[in-house]
């Protein structure tokens, strides 16, 4: 054992940390990166790397690039970077902890742990009742014939494929007061962990106990990391209530829990996340390719639940059912995304249909033209109280007015101000200056306390400075021909560099790269090990990933092309000293200094002929 080792066990925390980090090299060592994000996104060979759209912002052009030499990522778009731990992390909205926990699982690399823990063995013994529960009642479903009646309500009044059935993997719960308890004890599972678990539950008759869920449709409740969390049950016979849900047990809090998250992560990175009611909204909507989709568990929207959005996205569209209910519910989700700081939109599904599952089983075409017409919360507040109220009597502007000055008076921004003020006053025929004092001289005072002003001005900077921290533009014909220079084979290199002019870099960071480059083939480098190289600079290492990872636009000729970028550079060096002389040109003349001026005429004309 070495000393180093040795030290770590005399200290238990620093023995903690040095095997923590043992894990995560071993880790690292056994998975690609590219293979990790390639689960996750369709990845094209670019050069020495590969590319795909940034899954952290909406791009139509990719920018988001992979390492395999470096095992990093890095978007040029939104600035995102990091290894497969940070990407994990952020694709999933779990915690570093769970990351590793899942990448060791992938690796096949062993997490060792100083003690038992009980509640963690607890959770996991649930895990796996869940997950035999779903696989029970999915089998019901499919292969049963208990379950025909289930299977003939999903496909036929649902219009939902099999195909769609089996990726949800929905189940059908047999009438049968204990099926579920006597396939479970098969596989060793006690009568107290079922209980615990929420899947079994005491009979009100007797003295044992029942299925928790009978004759219902099953919707497994599935998290981000893939567990079974817990199941919600609908009826197809009349049975009330309509939806049973899982108790809350150690693994299931359905204030926290987005049903449809774990396929709808994704999608809802680029695209925004469309909030609807209930499963079978989520489940058509995917079915049809709407695939952002998602909704709440047995509950109304919650702060909890806006939270876990909040890791993956800023942006909501809220597509509740077209009743008073689900009008009401849309009033008081967009309050709760407003105080979270969310940017939102009110799809507004047409009142012929009840819901987005009702409208997709009509017609896809409209779901969607509905979705991708999505209006502003403050269109929404508007249109719903012109729709409710009579804008032509007194009484009905006076009732529109005192439904939107709680609302349209949290408005800070002075351009969303004038535009509702003036629309206010077209539809009701009322002056703009009594719209004004009523919304927004008024109404300020009406405001709750911690809440945060929807501030477009602000909201619109953020986004912007996002993409503002690359270093250097590879239009610059120095930072290009640097990244083109990095790519090359080591010959190539070293032709290049030694025809350059120390004036050719005017950025301090690329010259001393250069610099680096240099002196690394001075002291014997014969392959450039993109990595090693990285590892060797006292600095601007970020710079050099950057540098490198940048696209290169026709890889099949990167000679051809870094030729031209050289010829650029060197033509962009020479103007730059052409200027220069010229410059001291019109000093000499206003010195009348003859000599000097003989001499830099003919240093300008030389400068002039490498110009042409």
């Amino acid at each position: 054992m070495n000393a180093i080792l040795l030290k770590s066990v005399q200290n238990p925390q620093n023995y903690a940390i040095h095997k923590a980090m043992d894990t995560i090299s071993q880790i690292k060592s056994k998975l690609d990166i590219v293979d990790v994000i390639g689960g996750y996104l369709t990845l094209k060979k670019s050069g020495k790397n590969y590319k795909a759209n940034c899954p952290f912002h909406g791009e139509k052009t990719p920018s988001f690039m992979v390492s395999p030499e470096l095992q990093i990522y890095k978007c040029f778009g939104c600035g995102a970077s990091g290894d497969i731990f940070s990407f994990v992390q952020n694709m999933e909205g779990i915690e570093f902890s769970d990351a590793l926990e899942q990448l060791a699982e992938k690796a096949d690399v062993k997490i060792e742990k100083n003690d038992i823990d009980h509640a963690s063995l607890k959770k996991k013994k649930i895990y796996y009742i869940n997950e035999l529960t779903a696989k029970f009642y999915e089998y019901i479903l499919l292969k049963n014939p208990n379950g025909a009646e289930g299977l003939k309500y999903l496909a036929e009044k649902r219009k939902l494929t099999n195909e769609t059935i089996k990726s949800f993997e929905l189940g059908y719960a047999p009438k049968a007061r204990d099926s579920l308890q006597k396939f479970l004890k098969t596989k060793n599972v006690q009568t107290g962990e079922m209980l615990e678990a929420g899947v079994i539950t005491k009979s009100q008759r007797d003295a044992g106990y029942i299925d928790k869920f009978r004759g219902r449709i099953i919707f497994p409740l599935r998290e981000v990391t893939g567990k079974i969390v817990g199941f919600t049950a609908r009826a197809i016979d009349g049975q009330e209530p309509k939806y049973l849900n899982s108790p809350e047990t150690p693994v299931f809090h359905k204030n926290t829990y987005l049903y449809g998250l774990d396929k709808a992560r994704v999608s809802i990175k680029s695209e925004g996340a469309v909030f609807v009611e209930g499963q079978m909204d989520v489940i058509s909507a995917h079915q049809a390719g709407i695939t952002n989709v998602i909704a709440s568990s047995g509950t109304s929207l919650t702060p909890e639940q806006l939270k876990t959005l909040a890791r993956y996205t800023d942006n909501i569209t809220f597509c509740f059912d077209s009743d008073t209910a689900g009008i009401a519910a849309i009033y008081r989700a967009i309050e709760l995304a407003e105080k979270q700081g969310f940017n939102i939109k009110v799809a507004a599904i047409p009142q012929k249909y009840k819901d987005i599952d009702e409208l997709i089983n009509s017609s896809v075409e409209k779901a969607q033209k509905m979705l991708k017409g999505a209006t502003s919360a403050y269109d929404f507040f508007l249109a719903d109280n012109l729709r409710k109220y009579d804008k032509a009597g007194a009484t009905g502007k006076k009732q529109i007015m005192e439904a939107l000055t709680p609302l349209f008076s949290k408005i800070s921004n002075k351009i969303l101000r004038e535009h509702y003020t003036k629309e206010l006053a077209e539809q009701l025929k009322v002056a703009e200056e009594t719209i004004q004092d009523m919304l927004f001289n008024t109404g300020n005072k009406n405001r709750t306390d911690g809440y945060n002003d929807y501030n477009e001005d602000e909201k619109t900077s953020k986004g912007t400075l996002r993409g503002l921290n690359i270093e250097i533009s590879k239009n610059t014909p120095e930072s290009y021909f640097v990244s083109l220079l990095l790519k090359a084979e080591i010959d190539v290199i070293k032709a290049y560099l030694y025809n350059l002019q120390p004036s050719a870099f005017k950025n301090n960071q690329l010259a001393e790269i250069i610099e680096n480059l240099k002196k690394q083939i001075e002291a014997g480098l014969t392959d450039l090990n993109i990595q090693k190289f990285v590892d060797e600079l006292s600095q601007d290492k970020e710079m050099a990933i950057n540098l490198y990872l940048w696209e290169i636009p026709n890889t099949e000729h990167l000679e051809k092309e870094l030729d031209t970028a050289f010829k650029r550079l060197e033509r962009a060096s020479v103007k730059e000293q052409f200027n220069e002389v010229s410059e001291k040109m019109k000093l000499a003349e206003m010195q009348n200094d003859s000599d000097s001026l003989a001499k830099l005429t003919k240093e300008a004309e030389e400068l002039k002929k490498k110009l042409i």
